[in-house]
């Protein structure tokens, strides 16, 4: 009887092929290196960019909204956070051409409370000028009187007098925007009585691009009989031929 139920086990596992299911053998440390989950490479510690486009201010790629009530706070805290990449150091602002005049303001009084060792602003100009230009935020700066002041006015023409206030000289419209050309000129008559001052202030007319202002501020690198080494921006819309009164 025994033999029988031996032999039955045995012809069960022929006609069904069953076979003992195979040991499973431990993985090799190849095999777990590679089933191993990959961690996240980690940020680059390196300064952020700074930039101005048509949208906002932009420290990274965070956006500060200046079109919200908000906005210049949160500007505010993207650049406390970015601090040791600023005190003290030489930054670079990218500004887009076509973007609004008072963001400029905005950005450049912010960045100036880091304390940076000195600002150029970037943007596409004309291709005799340089496309960067050191700027200084209005509450760092300190000029006498007599410095020259250059606005954009509202028909695209120019008027250049003293920030302490007089006759304004106005140049029209040129042919394709403001007469570079022959406001240099009147720059220069009004640098003539000032050459203690370098510092060249500029302005545009309410709702001009601000790569007028750029450009404005530009040509005065360019003149012979003239030295400006530093750009400022006006908080403020001036009247020409008006004293200029600097914000602290």
């Amino acid at each position: 009887m025994r033999q029988l139920e031996v032999a039955l086990v045995g012809l069960c596992w022929a006609i069904l092929g069953c076979e003992e299911p195979p040991k499973k053998e431990p993985p090799t440390k190849e095999a777990a290196v590679e089933d191993a989950p990959v961690a996240a490479a980690p940020k680059a510690d390196a300064p952020p960019v700074l930039e101005i486009d048509t949208i906002s201010p932009k420290v990274g790629t965070e956006r500060a909204l200046l079109i919200h009530p908000e906005g210049k706070a949160k500007l505010t805290e993207l650049l406390a956070d970015q601090k040791k990449w600023l005190e003290g150091k030489d930054v670079t602002l990218i500004v887009d051409r076509q973007t609004k005049v008072p963001w400029v303001v905005t950005f450049l009084d912010e960045l100036g409370k880091t304390n940076p060792s000195s600002i150029t602003i970037r943007t596409e100009t004309r291709k005799d000028f340089s496309a960067d230009q050191r700027f200084v935020p209005e509450a760092k700066v300190q000029a006498p009187p007599c410095s020259v002041v250059g606005m954009v006015t509202s028909d695209y023409g120019t008027a250049v007098w003293k920030l302490s206030g007089g006759t304004a000289s106005k140049r029209s419209k040129g042919m394709a925007g403001p007469d570079l050309s022959m406001t240099g000129d009147t720059i220069e008559r009004f640098a003539k009585g000032c050459k203690e001052s370098t510092t060249f202030f500029v302005q545009v007319a309410e709702g001009a691009e601000w790569g007028l202002a750029f450009d404005l501020g530009a040509s005065s690198r360019k003149l012979e009989h003239a030295k400006f080494d530093t750009t400022v921006l006006l908080g403020e819309i001036p009247t020409p031929g008006h004293k200029v009164a600097l914000k602290r």
